[in-house]
């Protein structure tokens, strides 16, 4: 199968032709579907109707959707018309987005009936307001175009045009604008098609944010090259559940999303031990991790994806034990995703893999910055060719991050170049290596450590409600509410409060004697000396994470300052 050019448009319209009655598309939360030939329909009265708005030459057009069936629409929709296409992220608060309307020069802004506080809000801040169209109130919109036969007034777009116009988290400061362009995605599907393939009608559980580059290869470029069968499911706290029913083919998630679940596997496995004992014995290991596999939603996984951030490699080995094929991978926004990547007969755990097949470069600068190079390598940041010029390095792109290549050319993932701490005695501490180690301890949720200019290392740490409820009242962690506000409230309904585990004294015995056992793992002046477990965990809402679930350390610092300086006193 080879449309011409691979393009959205062209892989649409194949699929619509030759497989015009096969579901493709099913939103778990509407009972809605759609077939190829249907969803061809709307896309293509999408198309037209975008692309007849006329917009500045340059100029994205613009979504504030969320997930669901809007965004799906209105982002496939813009790359049939060859539009250049920007989701902006809900999560992101009011400030970031009225940055990215200004700085994007956005006209058009598309709405979903939950965003329209936050755009009020946004748009509060700005001199000059776009236009807002609304979409339906359910989140599945007619967009008051489908049926009808508007003409659509695009041709087709050429490789090099930009086609997703999508703001980083921001860690740092203010979001940057990545342009991707089609060949961008082209090259990048190709080389993911080197290390795996799917057949059509696979099941995938659809949840990334759509307005990431990592949902945008997956969610809406992956399926359409093999005709998968997506389920978009609105909340990402739902995906583990429905995935226990959809039984995908294909899984991609962020570390917190494979923690919980490991988290939950480990607690079985040591309470059973026929379980434990039979994935030893060859006559039952199959069976049992068949079993296993189908009660965390695996059952069929041909290939499973970590990305985002640092990795267990604990839990990489428990899936691996289980018959998961988990593997862990590296990019960025500016690399359209991917750029290394574990994968049958190429892993080793710890890495980030080796660069994908198929023309993808990488290599370290003298200070152990990782470089890369390919067709992956975005066009530049949009309206800001000082930044460009700060990342490029002839075609040669750099990534920020720290790390090595060893001679079997595996990467190696370090730490971040603007997030090294170096502490008062000189030594250079990379945080991320420590902090994901000690996230391996059954009831911590998130470490940050601190050991900047300071004379020792110390550490924030929060609790996880659901590991306090399964392993203190003995509940089945698997059934337990993934919502973290309906876990305080379980809590509640056992007439204890949060507080009386963030301040108990036995506790925090409990959590020293596990830290002081991993500080075995790393040099003196690494290890954590002193940690405070705050009364609640990290979140987006409070600035803490990015939408992704990477935490955001100046935020963390401005919002628990005087805790810091309680540990340094």
């Amino acid at each position: 199968m080879n449309p011409t050019g691979q393009t959205i448009r062209s892989l649409i319209d194949y699929h619509a032709d030759k497989s015009p009655d096969q579901t493709f598309v099913t939103y778990p939360e509407t009972g809605k579907s759609h077939t190829w030939r249907e969803f061809q329909v709307r896309v293509q009265a999408i198309a037209g109707h975008l692309t007849g708005l006329k917009l500045p030459s340059g100029v994205p057009v613009t979504g504030l959707l969320g997930n669901g069936q809007a965004a799906l629409e209105f982002f496939l929709g813009g790359m049939y018309g060859g539009l250049q296409v920007l989701l902006a992220n809900p999560l992101a608060g009011p400030d970031i987005l009225a940055y990215v309307l200004d700085h994007s020069e956005t006209t058009t802004l598309f709405v979903a009936p939950q965003h329209e506080n936050l755009v009020e809000k946004a748009l509060s801040k700005l001199s000059k307001s776009p236009q807002i169209i609304p979409t339906h109130p359910d989140n599945g919109p007619d967009w008051g175009v489908i049926g009808t036969n508007e003409k659509l007034l695009a041709t087709a777009p050429r490789p090099e045009d930009v086609a997703m116009l999508i703001y980083t988290s921001g860690t740092t400061g203010n979001p940057k604008g990545v342009e991707l362009t089609y060949d961008n995605f082209t090259f990048e599907l190709d080389c993911i098609e080197e290390v795996i393939r799917f057949i059509p009608g696979d099941c995938y559980v659809s949840w990334l944010p759509l307005a990431h580059v990592f949902g945008q290869v997956a969610d809406n470029h992956l399926w359409a090259r093999y005709a998968l069968h997506l389920h978009v499911v609105d909340n990402a706290l739902h995906a583990v559940d429905y995935a226990k029913k959809v039984q995908p083919a294909l899984f991609i998630g962020v570390p917190r999303i494979y923690e919980k679940v490991y988290s939950n596997l480990k607690s079985t496995l040591d309470s059973k031990a026929v379980i434990r004992i039979g994935l030893k014995i060859p006559g039952l290991k199959k069976v049992l991790q068949k079993a296993v596999k189908r009660k965390i939603g695996m059952v069929n996984c041909k290939y499973a994806i970590t990305g985002a951030a640092p990795i267990n490699p604990d839990i990489l080995r428990l899936f691996h034990h289980i018959g998961v094929p988990l593997y862990e991978g590296y990019g960025m926004t500016e690399t359209t995703a991917g750029a290394s990547i574990n994968y049958k007969g190429n892993m080793k755990i710890g890495s980030v893999g080796k660069t994908l097949p198929g023309g993808t470069e990488l290599k370290t600068d003298t200070d152990g910055e990782i470089m890369f190079r390919g067709r992956h390598v975005m066009k530049g940041y949009y309206n800001n060719p000082t930044a460009t010029a700060e990342v490029m390095d002839g075609d040669w792109l750099r990534s920020g991050d720290i790390g090595k290549i060893d001679k079997e050319g595996f990467v190696t993932i370090t730490g971040r170049k603007k997030e090294l701490y170096v502490s008062s005695g000189g030594k250079n501490i990379a945080p991320l290596v420590i902090e994901e180690t000690m996230k391996a301890i059954p009831l911590v949720s998130q470490c940050f450590l601190v050991g900047d200019a300071r004379k020792f290392c110390s550490a924030l740490l929060t609790l996880d409600v659901s590991a306090i409820l399964r392993d203190k009242f003995e509940m089945d962690g698997a059934h337990l509410p993934k919502d973290p506000a309906k876990q305080i409230a379980l809590l509640n309904e056992q007439g204890r409060q949060l507080s009386e585990y963030t301040d108990s004294a036995d506790i925090h015995a409990e959590i020293e004697a596990q830290v002081m056992e991993l500080n075995k793992q790393f040099a003196p002046p690494e290890q954590i000396k002193k940690f405070t477990i705050l009364p609640r965990d990290f979140t987006v809402d409070d600035g803490e994470l990015t939408p992704t679930l990477k935490i955001r350390r100046i935020q963390i610092r401005e919002n628990w300052a005087s805790e810091i300086e309680d540990m340094y006193a």
